[in-house]
């Protein structure tokens, strides 16, 4: 899932990656040292690949799964694996590629290491300005997939070499100047990228590791949610302490237990993850709906046990300062009441209680609406949701004004025992809708 830069930093990003690579010159990229398998890095089952063919591509397929690789590499009208999803960046379009086995438009040419080397360094197969390594764009996140144990890296290509290869062409990205040129990655690499294995507390269970492995390198969930600096890359000091991404904001998930999901019944967590939520918590939409639905729900509730384990236990607690609130505050909630209650109450209901975790989620105590930033209300009323459930959440964008939508934001995010700061503006409303795509209401 592409991470979104914000705007107004594409010119210092630009100025300062040329200025790094015109540095460097014309010298070659050098690798980091080889990954270490040490075993106290990495939880047992991923230690060794199976001998046998069958069990290894059944590996291979779990892998996948947890890994999330599907949504990333499957396009509009596109078969599964076979690429074409384009992700919009300030910077250009940046289109996912075809990696089923097809040897002239897939991966099926790419050899054991070579494969390794795109997961683990970030490194495609050939070169760039002659001299430069093929540099893979950070949104396909080897960042944490570098992780990963060598004999896991060897299974998911066992799995994906046993799909029917499928001769798709790519699907052209359309990156800017100098963002087309992959060379230019070399300063943030060189500023950012650290390849190596998990880093695993010696005291920690095997279920904690797994929940580790499961989080940092497979499931990768930092990248959505730790912030990033203005060269996109995330900072460590605030891991899962939430970030913006796409029209939407994907929330604190650190052992915080006001702010993060420290304080959750683990059962909710797990729900969460494996059964598309329950009437407590809520149930995942947008990019997270379409991670459940195709990476948590379907490895086994263990695993997303001890991913819960984890994120509650073992991540750094942090505290996100919200945005102030709105000027007009009171005078908000009090328009957006109205508003709730004539547009929204008949699916979500008049108390925020929703209508079942498969129909409508519910409002009240979802800590994804009361989140330090309101973008989840925002771009959800803008942009509507397919989330996997019987009924979709269709766009408003057309009905609402801008400040109808701000002002029924800051009314849920208020409302119901809902703890959440009445923070959203229509100049808010007015950046999601135009990152979301979608126009204007009709004066």
């Amino acid at each position: 899932m592409m991470r979104i830069l914000p705007t107004k930093s594409s010119r210092r990003f630009s100025m300062a990656l040329c200025a790094l690579t015109l540095f460097l010159g014309g010298a070659l990229f050098v690798r980091n040292a080889a990954a270490n398998n040490d075993a106290a890095d990495y939880p047992a089952a991923s230690l060794s690949a199976p001998t046998d063919p069958t069990a290894l591509i059944a590996r291979g397929k779990y892998l996948v799964a947890a890994a999330d690789c599907a949504p990333c590499h499957t396009g509009p009208n596109h078969a599964p694996f076979t690429g074409g999803l384009v992700m919009q960046t300030p910077f250009g379009g940046l289109a996912s590629p075809n990696i089923t086995p097809d040897p002239t438009t897939g991966i099926g040419k790419w050899t054991g290491k070579q494969f390794y080397d795109a997961l683990h360094y970030g490194i495609a197969p050939g070169h760039d300005w002659l001299i430069f390594p093929r540099f893979l764009y950070p949104a396909m996140p080897y960042t944490s997939y570098t992780k990963l144990s060598y004999a896991d890296v060897m299974a998911i290509k066992a799995y994906l070499d046993s799909l029917a290869p499928a001769p798709v062409q790519p699907t052209p990205s359309t990156m800017r100047f100098p963002f087309n040129q992959r060379p230019v990655l070399l300063g943030w690499r060189l500023l950012f990228f650290h390849s190596g294995p998990m880093q695993m507390n010696p005291a920690w269970n095997d279920q904690m590791k797994n929940g580790a492995y499961l989080t940092e390198a497979l499931g990768h969930c930092q990248e959505c949610h730790t912030p990033r600096n203005f060269l996109s890359a995330m900072i460590p000091s605030k891991a899962f302490a939430g970030a913006p991404i796409d029209a939407f904001y994907a929330p604190n998930i650190s052992s915080d237990k006001t702010q993060g999901v420290g304080g959750w019944n683990p059962a909710d967590l797990v729900a969460y993850l494996h059964d598309e939520g329950n009437l407590v918590k809520g149930s995942p939409y947008a990019s997270m709906g379409e991670m459940t639905h195709n990476s948590t729900s379907q490895i086994p509730v263990s695993d997303d046990q001890d991913i819960a384990l984890y994120l509650q236990t073992a991540t750094a607690p942090q505290q996100v300062t919200p945005p102030a609130a709105a000027s007009d505050a009171t005078a908000s909630i009090a328009r957006g009441a109205t508003l709730y209650a004539s547009t929204c109450s008949g699916c979500h209901g008049a108390q925020g209680a929703g209508m079942g975790p498969q129909m409508v989620p519910n409002l009240a105590g979802n800590d994804s609406v009361t989140a330090a930033y309101p973008d989840n209300v925002i771009g959800a009323t803008l942009a509507g949701l397919t989330p996997w459930t019987a009924i979709p959440m269709p766009s408003f964008a057309a009905q609402l004004s801008d400040q109808n939508i701000a002002d029924i934001a800051n009314y849920v995010r208020t409302a119901w025992g809902n703890k959440g700061v009445p923070n959203a503006t229509p100049d808010m409303v007015a950046k999601l809708r135009q990152r979301a795509g979608v126009a204007e209401k009709a004066n």
